[in-house]
């Protein structure tokens, strides 16, 4: 079989070589994808031909990655720049790493063509795990070749033309130019085939731009279970490497004395009103943690410090607020799941684990089955932190972030368009949609290099901390929002609900530099029609308890609690799934939990530090804001349940992740 190679120059042939046997490679990840289809269309009956093309085209993505991946060997030996490489012998050793990692690599593909019949999903590492314990593989390998001996053809025509990409593309003799000269071109060419690299298994080169992952697959489907189209196994396999799944909890004998302790089903009041169907409109704050906030920290500064969030600090005299407010998570990509499926982010962000593809709980599909449109608005270059394919899975019907605010004018040039003109869009939008609708915004301009627009260069106060004066810009950009619409006919219709996605990375105060303060960030209630107990007391003829003002002290309320207390004030009338509890209801536990290195579970005036087997930690945090004075085995009356319930919850949530049993089955 003839080879081309060349003898003079710098030696291109051999990274023409390298691009067109991974292009090559690309291209059987597409054959193996429509294979995929092929055998398993009867799970996919909605795959029409109009959405075909945007399944199979997004999986270029997820293909691209794995195919780095799996030849990063391969690449990184072709691309040093030395002329070693251009041996008859490393030549032949390139060859035989180039057609064994990639025959490996399609034979998990093509395993899934049958496998994925038996787990409804693609396989990940997980799975490997599984089989390694396995007494018999030599059986079950046995008997999947016999059993499906043409998925075994399948894959020895696959390899075969491996094989015949790799003889077809070689590379025999180097170039007839001195050794520095070879070492100082290809030097340069391997730096820019690095910064490729790395944007190909990253997914992309904004700075916004999050490692892609599972999730990411979600832009590109109408329904979840279409993923695993978009997806190749080597992709899923290679993601889920490096995080160990969820082990499975045993802390409780029976369901029946693990529910008694804490149990994440609700149902609905027999007693309650009809469903009302109100507006609801949630505002997530990048990086809103309540030290920016004067109302809530009138201990500091000696009573004199004011805050940088004067909008906020006079919303709050309207608003219901509970004293006592958490994240649940640390990271922005942590904070959707939290707030609109009640699914907080343990040990890893939930977006970034395989268990995305699990049936979710969802407070838009929900809503949207009410009636309700939906939609989701963030500033960013769509695609940023996975939100647009998040969203589409948990049913949001629109989504609106830079490509659809369609003007570069109003870009901030890292993160997203400011947010004020986004806010202002966001405005505009909401007095087109027909009522009831349900609409999330997730700001962006409160981040690192933490930039004001240039007209508002020295309006707001910068304080001791950069972010500070971001913090001013976004609540003028909200008190510009409020004003816009307080006089459009949907404004008294609806629930306001304002969160952050996580607190400052940096704090300046103490108490906001500890395990507990890390995770303080403002949660509020904001009902425009109903301003006193008085107002609340009756809508269209049906008690409405309690009145959205106020301060409540003693109930505390996290981000999990959003999607149960957003039901629970409108009456939502079906039994429903969420880790959170329904504030404006009576839960029957008056608890927070987030993880930081250590489960951090809150029961009223106590935080209990748990590491998966034993207490850690317990303080009082209300009075001990500072976290000195551990109260670990001192007070066994308050550790005793504490311990009892954290342990609950991490089976709950250990097990249904494991299980598949996040929502309530009929």
């Amino acid at each position: 079989m003839r080879s081309y190679s060349v003898a003079s120059g710098f030696g291109w042939r051999i990274h023409q070589v390298l691009l067109i046997r991974l292009l090559g490679i690309m291209i059987l990840y597409t054959v193996c994808r429509i294979l995929f289809y092929f055998f398993n269309q009867s799970f996919f009956p909605e795959v029409s031909l109009a959405l075909a093309p945007r399944l199979f085209l997004g999986g270029l993505r997820f293909d691209l990655v794995a195919v780095l991946y799996t030849n990063i060997l391969h690449v990184f030996l072709t691309l040093i720049p030395v002329t070693f490489k251009y041996r008859p012998a490393f030549q032949k050793f390139l060859n035989y790493l180039f057609i064994i990692t990639n025959s490996i690599a399609l034979l998990a593909n093509c395993a899934d063509f049958i496998y994925y019949r038996f787990t409804i999903k693609r396989s990940t590492w997980s799975v490997l795990q599984e089989f390694s314990h396995e007494n018999n593989m030599h059986k079950l390998f046995g008997g999947f070749i016999v059993n499906y001996w043409y998925v075994v053809l399948v894959w020895v025509m696959l390899v075969a033309l491996v094989v015949y990409i790799t003889r077809r593309w070689k590379v025999d003799t180097r170039p007839a130019r001195p050794a520095w000269q070879i070492f100082l071109v290809h030097s340069v060419l391997m730096t820019v085939a690095v910064f490729l690299f790395i944007g190909g298994v990253k997914g992309g080169f904004r700075h916004s731009t999050r490692p892609i992952t599972l999730s990411n697959a979600g832009e590109y489907v109408d329904k979840p279970k279409e993923m695993f189209i978009v997806l190749n196994t080597p992709f899923c396999i290679f993601k889920t490497l490096k995080r160990s799944d969820y082990q499975r909890a045993s802390f409780f004998k029976s369901e029946q004395e693990m529910n008694a302790v804490y149990s994440p089903i609700h149902y609905p009041d027999p007693n309650a009103p009809a469903f009302q169907p109100k507006n609801v409109v949630i505002l997530i704050w990048e990086s809103f943690g309540k030290e920016m906030v004067g109302t809530y920290n009138k201990d500091l500064e000696n009573g004199a410090y004011k805050g940088y969030t004067p909008f906020i600090d006079s919303l709050m005299q309207h608003s219901k607020v509970h004293w006592y407010s958490f994240a649940n998570g640390a990271k922005s990509i942590e904070a959707i799941p939290s707030v609109l499926t009640s699914i907080p982010g343990i040990m890893e962000p939930f977006i970034l684990t395989r268990y995305t593809d699990n049936k979710l709980p969802s407070l838009p599909e929900m809503l949207q089955a009410k009636g309700y449109h939906t939609s989701f608005f963030h500033g960013a270059p769509n695609g940023s932190m996975g939100f647009k394919a998040f969203t589409n899975l948990i049913g949001i019907k629109d989504y609106y972030g830079k490509t659809e605010y369609n003007n570069d004018a109003d870009y901030d040039g890292i993160w997203g368009i400011w947010d004020e003109e986004f806010l202002q869009f966001w405005g505009k939008k909401l007095n087109t949609f027909q009522e009831p609708f349900m609409s999330t915004l997730f700001t962006v301009s409160s981040h690192d290099p933490y930039k004001v627009p240039a007209r508002y260069q020295g309006k707001f106060p910068k304080g001791p901390l950069p972010i500070y004066e971001c913090m001013g810009y976004t609540d003028h950009a909200l008190r510009r929002f409020f004003d816009s619409v307080k006089d459009k006919p949907w404004f008294k219709n609806t629930l306001f609900v304002i969160t952050a996605d996580h607190s400052a990375t940096f704090a300046h105060y103490p108490k906001y530099q500890t395990s507990v303060g890390n995770f303080s960030v403002p949660i509020l209630f904001y009902e425009p029609g109903i301003e006193s107990p008085g107002d609340a007391s009756q809508r269209d003829g049906a008690p409405i308890e309690p009145a959205m003002t106020g301060t409540d002290s003693t109930r505390l309320v996290q981000q999990i609690d959003i999607m149960p207390s957003v039901l629970g004030y409108l009456h939502y009338d079906k039994p429903y799934f969420g880790f959170g509890k329904n504030v404006f209801g009576n839960p029957p536990l008056n608890f927070a939990v987030n993880y930081d290195g250590v489960y951090q579970w809150f029961n009223g005036p106590y935080v209990l530090q748990f590491d998966g087997r034993k207490t850690v930690g317990l303080y009082k945090y209300q009075e001990d804001k500072l976290l000195k004075n551990n109260l670990m085995g001192r007070i066994p009356e308050v550790q005793g349940p504490m311990e009892l319930q954290v342990k609950a919850f991490i089976q709950q949530y250990s097990n249904r992740m494991l299980d598949d049993k996040l929502t309530v089955t009929p």
